[in-house]
């Protein structure tokens, strides 16, 4: 055998690996630029220092909430669990033993860790609508919890509140540093979720999305992969909560509420579910139209982001991201299609067993 017939299918191989590479590193790069420089730019458009802090936060959680619903397939409306748990833990550690950020997100990642490998060791037993309600549960649950057994320590219905200023190595961490440091973590954090994406760990999960039953039957042990998507997705929420504590020193029982996790919800599906760009758009949509266009119109914005909602459901399935698809192939590019679907029920027992 020859050198060229065996070096020759391996060239191709190598140059579609080093493109696929460059394009990754000019996508991390693009968006990098455009999340560093929001502070300069958001204001244009009637923004504020303070919201580009607040979409840092939304956009942590809503990539994280990606990997689990857009991934897996999994429907979470208990994310406010982990969201609301890291800041409680974080304002605990603020208020009663150091004001250093690096202890409290260790501290609150623990926690987080624990409790999603506790509720999902629980709700992941069930599929579809019954692991949707059940992760609600748990979370209002916790939310219970803390507005009565474990008041004394969350503060009730009066939330947390710190007097000390979170610190960095005894640096002061207000304003723009806060704003950085969630960029940062945000570009980190996206960068691993497209690693996630275009791993043989991400093909896996979108298998399991598309049909959980026909991987079992190969062998595939379904249930540790929605663990680890699970405890992942968690990880993200518990970020977005540390990241808000530190931001604003109070700790709300909002966050532990089921509207908390129907944001995110709104927010991927709005963005467009499955592309992790999307629900970083709709993080960014929403907190604008909570802090900016309700300055405009009032209390009347609720109605006009449900009309939005509802729009966005029945004609774009794929949220602005695909408004922006439809977009670039009018302008006669061509577009990779997509499905948009987001299956949240076992495949019909009886058909497999026919196709089987």
């Amino acid at each position: 055998m020859s050198t060229e017939t065996v070096s020759g299918p391996v060239r191709p191989a190598a140059a579609t690996g080093t493109r696929s590479m460059g394009r990754e590193a000019l996508i991390l790069l693009v968006f990098s630029a455009i999340v560093l420089s929001m502070p300069f730019w958001l204001p244009l458009l009637g923004g504020y220092e303070g919201l580009a802090t607040k979409i840092m936060v939304w956009a942590i959680f809503a990539v994280g909430f990606d990997i689990l619903l857009g991934f897996t397939g999994l429907l979470s409306f208990g994310h406010a669990a982990f969201f609301g748990g890291a800041a409680y833990v974080t304002g605990y550690v603020f208020r009663d033993h150091t004001s250093e950020i690096i202890v409290a997100f260790i501290a609150s990642q623990l926690g987080v860790l624990v409790l999603a490998a506790a509720i999902g060791f629980l709700s992941l037993r069930r599929t579809g609508i019954y692991f949707s309600i059940l992760t609600l549960a748990f979370a209002e649950m916790m939310f219970a919890a803390a507005l009565a057994i474990f008041a004394p320590f969350t503060g009730g219905y009066d939330g947390l509140t710190m007097r000390t200023t979170p610190t960095l190595f005894g640096m002061p961490m207000q304003g723009l540093y806060v704003f950085y440091m969630g960029a940062i973590m945000l570009i980190f954090g996206f960068a691993v979720a497209r690693m996630i994406k275009n791993s043989a760990f991400g093909l896996m999960l979108r298998s399991i999305k598309e049909n959980p039953m026909r991987l079992q039957y190969t062998g595939v042990n379904v249930w540790a992969y929605k663990m680890a998507a699970f405890m992942i997705s968690a990880h993200f929420a518990g970020v977005a909560g540390f990241l808000m504590v530190v931001y604003e020193p109070y700790v709300a029982t909002k966050f532990l509420h089921w509207s908390t996790s129907g944001e995110v919800v709104i927010m991927s599906v709005i963005g467009g579910v499955g592309t992790l760009f999307g629900p970083i758009i709709g993080a960014g949509f929403l907190m604008y139209f909570e802090n900016v266009v309700q300055a405009a119109i009032g209390e009347q914005w609720k109605l006009v982001l449900g009309l939005v909602f509802v729009l966005v459901v029945i004609f774009l399935p794929g949220g602005f991201v695909q408004l922006g698809a439809m977009i670039w192939r009018a302008t006669g590019h061509k577009v990779r299609e997509r499905r948009h679907n987001v299956p949240d029920m076992e495949p019909d027992t009886q058909r497999e067993r026919n196709l089987g």
